[in-house]
């Protein structure tokens, strides 16, 4: 029952041929585009992870819901360094961050974010020396700050300048503080540029007035698939009934909706793929039944049961689409590992734009296993659902009228 399907599939060469070639760019094109997609937002989150937000954070019970100063946390340096000596942990950001207005000389002033860092850690977190465009970058005990290109603009200063700063101190005390300019920077973000002032934390801490204070400490791991295990290990070197201890997923919320929206939409597309797909694999079949059904007739008119013929065709299908599906694999595989592995280069102002945060100006492919066995399963279940019309035209076959056609 095997071996006449596979020479009844060899019969007419052109036919077998449309119908792989069917199956096999269904396959192919759908695994790319998957894998683009995929890949694209994974090396984004993982980018955004890596030089901003961090895979884990750990607060102040509480300071999620009420980032407030009098929810910041006390954290003593050797609990730091514990943290840092976790499996997995590439790097360690403690913050401050907190709101103040900034006022110049000139009688201006606006309601900037101010941002508590250890220099050297951010250095090597997220590039931030990289977007200077004047002055000099901050020293680990510097009591000066950089602004963005906007702010200063909007300030009216420049290097060298000093800006007072109003707000907030850790309870109710008021944080108030003369500041000299020592760089400028340029954030591609407007919103960045001209709202957000760096200083160094020891800087911030006596802003506040709170001596060895945090708003936060920032994680950040070498393995996203290691991220339970490292909050775990995290848990186990605090006191988890005084911090909480946040995955990337509950503080990158709006970033991750927005990437579920955007898999929506591929899945759309390669909906719309299946469907063409789908109904071109159903074209090729119905032709296919069309011209054999003479012979289909001749076959049944010499005694062979329906069922038996039925089982035969289906066969020789399925045999044409494992023909699709492997080729389809064949083909795919290695152009995806190949991008995996040396991914697509950006250019023009997108590469500028990440590489002035640190990130690698380009776009991989996802190379998940489950990515080809969930695509070329789908693919199957299309063909599978188009063998039913041959099926379905064998068992109700009319002898008489399909010898005589």
């Amino acid at each position: 029952m095997i071996r006449l399907p596979w020479r009844n599939i060899w019969r007419n060469h052109r036919r077998t041929l449309i119908t792989i070639s069917s199956v096999f760019f269904a396959v192919f094109l759908s695994i790319l585009m998957m894998s683009f997609s995929n890949g694209s937002w994974t090396r984004v989150i993982e980018n955004m992870l890596r030089t901003q937000t961090g895979h884990i954070q750990v607060h102040l019970k509480g300071y999620w819901d009420d980032p407030v100063t009098d929810n910041f946390m006390e954290m003593d340096p050797e609990t730091i360094a514990q943290l840092e000596r976790i499996a997995h942990v590439v790097n360690i950001s403690p913050r401050i961050e907190t709101f103040a207005l900034a006022s110049s000389d000139y009688n201006v002033s606006k309601g900037i974010a101010v941002t508590g860092i250890d220099p050297v850690r951010e250095e090597k977190k997220s590039s931030l020396p990289q977007r200077l465009v004047a002055g000099n970058y901050l020293e680990p005990a510097d009591n000066g700050v950089l602004i963005g290109k906007a702010l200063s603009e909007y300030l009216q200063v420049s290097v060298g300048d000093s800006l007072a700063l109003i707000g907030q101190g850790y309870h109710g005390a008021g944080a108030i503080g003369l500041y000299p300019i020592r760089g400028i920077l340029s954030f591609i973000t407007p919103e960045m540029d001209k709202g957000l002032l760096y200083m160094s934390l020891p800087a911030a801490q006596e802003f506040i007035g709170m001596p060895n204070g945090y708003s936060g400490i920032l994680i950040a791991i070498d393995d996203g698939k290691a991220l339970e295990e490292t909050m775990h290990k995290v848990n186990e070197s605090i006191d988890p009934s005084i911090y909480e201890t946040l995955s990337w997923e509950v503080t990158m919320k709006d970033l991750l909706k927005q990437a579920e929206s955007d898999a929506a939409f591929s899945k759309i597309i390669i909906f719309v793929l299946y469907l063409i797909v789908g109904f071109g694999i159903l074209g090729t079949i119905i032709m296919m039944t069309t011209e054999r059904r003479r012979e289909f007739g001749m076959i049944v008119a010499l005694g062979m049961r329906r069922g038996r013929l039925a089982r035969s065709v289906a066969t020789e299908l399925f045999f044409m689409t494992c023909i699709g599906l492997l080729a389809g694999l064949a083909a795919s595989i290695p152009i995806v590992l190949y991008f995996h592995h040396h991914p697509i280069p950006l250019g023009g102002e997108v590469a500028v734009a990440m590489s002035a945060y640190g990130m690698e100006p380009v776009v991989p492919m996802d190379a998940d296993p489950f990515l080809f066995v969930s695509q070329a399963l789908i693919v199957l279940l299309i063909t599978s659902l188009t063998i039913l019309y041959p099926v379905r035209v064998i068992i109700k076959l009319e002898v008489n009228k399909a010898i005589r056609s």
